[in-house]
């Protein structure tokens, strides 16, 4: 630690210069500033390291019929696509 309490100190990941006072060492070694730890994560607690929770909730509040379609019978559905339509035809 630096004895002077004006001491100043260059961040090893973005290069700037801050009083020594307010730097923190990573988990790494690396004497950084403020805005650059990132707490002490390593390869063992890195958040994107760890499993996430992804069960899912079964029970859904006020469940809807699904009316997107599926339920049509041949009278119901459209049938506007015509095959002679220049778009389609083959060249």
């Amino acid at each position: 630690m630096a004895s002077n309490k004006n001491a100043l100190a260059m961040c090893d990941v973005c290069g700037w210069v801050y009083p020594h006072r307010l730097m923190q060492e990573n988990s790494y070694g690396l004497i950084v500033c403020p805005s650059d730890f990132e707490g002490n994560f390593d390869l063992k607690n890195h958040p994107q390291n760890k499993i996430p929770d992804v069960r899912d909730n079964p029970a859904i509040r006020n469940p809807r019929p699904d009316t997107g379609g599926r339920n049509l019978t041949w009278d119901q559905a459209a049938t506007t696509w015509d095959s002679t339509d220049e778009h389609w035809q083959l060249i």
